[in-house]
């Protein structure tokens, strides 16, 4: 979901940014690209008319997903199903008081007459339960995803898997994503630890700043032994 351009013609707004021709052969201004020169513009691009000053205004609407993956089925956890349920219900009752009011749009979370929820509202909603509960302030980019793939990677989820519920399309996105897993860490150099010298120890080792063989380990015994 995206907000409409606001002006009358968003196709001659970005008239003097539109690009129908290929790039040379041997183009050096989007050399640096990793995917490559961009394509030519379509005749009916619209695609820059985000610089013109009338753009905002139009209200909201639906969008094609950018990807084919971002189409697909969304895998959802099952203890989080009967709560679905239970605002299923809640939105047909809802549904069925606002009567000929209501607007189906076929969405989940809804306004009270059935309108989409407007994004930026919802965002300005986000801030202020953040201020009510104390936790700074972060510019966070698509936080929930970025919380689902680390929750994803700590619970042992494989990299490949998570690219997949995340709907990206390199796996390179997703480990930018992704924070570290640092009690998977610290147990699998307890594993490695015990395949070189088996222990008694049971709990993930950490390294201290000073080891049994350090400069002032090494200068005690030295004292010891005089």
């Amino acid at each position: 979901m995206c907000r409409r351009h606001g002006c009358a013609n968003p196709r001659l707004c970005g008239e003097r940014l539109h690009r129908f021709e290929p790039c040379p052969p041997h183009c050096t201004t989007h050399k640096g690209y990793k995917r490559g020169c961009p394509k030519p513009c379509p005749k009916d691009c619209v695609r820059h008319a985000s610089t013109c000053p009338d753009r905002k205004g139009g209200g909201l609407a639906f969008t094609r997903p950018k990807t084919k993956k971002s189409r697909n089925a969304v895998p959802i956890p099952a203890p989080f199903i009967p709560y679905l349920r239970d605002h299923k219900e809640q939105q047909t009752a809802q549904q069925a008081a606002t009567g000929e009011e209501w607007q189906d749009f076929d969405a989940v979370f809804t306004r009270p007459d059935g309108r989409p929820i407007d994004p930026q509202a919802d965002w300005e909603e986000f801030k202020e339960l953040l201020e009510e509960a104390g936790i700074s302030d972060r510019r966070l980019y698509d936080g929930s995803r970025h919380t689902a793939g680390t929750i994803l990677n700590e619970l042992g989820v494989d990299m490949p898997t998570i690219m997949e519920i995340l709907r990206h399309t390199q796996i390179s996105q997703t480990r930018r994503c992704v924070k570290g897993r640092s009690a998977l860490s610290k147990d699998a150099m307890l594993r490695m630890g015990n395949a070189f010298a088996p222990g008694p120890s049971t709990g993930p080792s950490e390294t201290r700043g000073e080891t049994s063989d350090s400069r002032g380990e090494r200068s005690r015994r030295r004292r010891r032994i005089r």
